[in-house]
């Protein structure tokens, strides 16, 4: 078992910030890697070599702890390609345990067994990520088809170079975990009502006027017949401006 722990932030959301990884000899060769880029992350890794998924299952029992927030899943490579369901089990228990915590599952190379390929655990990889939405896939099958010359002669495990790239994959995964629960809920805007064009305004101000002048000057005709006054004469009138 490897176990590496540095000082963590706190994050946003559930978990204190730290990420658990397990896996087989592919993160025992990976993970000396992983501290150089995961600064301030609490990093607890526990890997075995030769683990079917089944037994990673048992590592990541043996670490967790309700206070990380990522978890990577590092399995498949040892599993029987012709059982991919034994990886779905596997990621599926995972993800029961850790509720709303971010994962990480990085795709699978491995051996071609009986003519059967790393399709099948590839596909239930990306399916698991399709229904938990945040979770991050490392393309690690598609590094080593694009670069080759990253594998051992075994074609399984990399060489120095080629661990450093990956760890590079599943830090990038990781970070992307983190900045997702990090990232702060946004606010709801406060509406203001709208403010109305200054030509409305001003038509408004004038309307108000009108009826203003309107209802006086019907006030004090009512006056002037009550009293037997004559009436205003048109000139007075016109001295009446809608404008005072």
């Amino acid at each position: 078992m490897l176990a590496l722990t540095l000082t963590a932030p706190t994050a946003g959301a559930s978990g204190s910030g730290g990420a658990l990884v397990v896996g087989d000899s592919l993160e025992v060769l990976t993970s000396p890697y992983l501290k150089q880029y995961l600064p301030g992350v609490q990093l607890t890794v526990n890997a075995e070599g030769g683990y079917n998924s089944f037994q990673i299952f048992d590592l990541f029992e043996e670490s967790y702890d309700p206070s990380q927030s990522v978890i990577v899943f590092d399995a498949g490579t040892n599993d029987n390609p012709a059982y991919p369901e034994i990886l779905a089990e596997n990621l599926q228990k995972v993800a029961e345990v850790i509720g709303d915590r971010c994962m990480v599952v990085p795709t699978i190379h491995g051996f071609t067994v009986d003519g059967i390929d790393n399709t099948g655990k590839n596909r239930v990889v990306r399916s698991f990520a399709a229904s938990r939405p945040g979770t991050q896939v490392p393309d690690w099958a598609g590094a080593v088809a694009a670069h080759p010359e990253l594998m051992q002669a075994d074609d399984l495990h990399p060489i120095p170079e080629g661990a450093d790239y990956r760890a590079q994959l599943i830090a990038r995964g990781i970070r992307g975990c983190l900045a997702t629960i990090s990232a702060p809920e946004p606010e709801p805007a406060i509406e203001s009502a709208p403010q109305l064009p200054a030509l409305h305004r001003m038509a408004d101000r004038q309307v108000r006027l009108a009826r203003t002048i309107a209802r006086e000057l019907a006030e004090l005709l009512a006056l002037q017949v009550a009293r037997g006054a004559p009436l205003l004469t048109p000139a007075a009138l016109t001295m009446i401006s809608p404008d005072a």
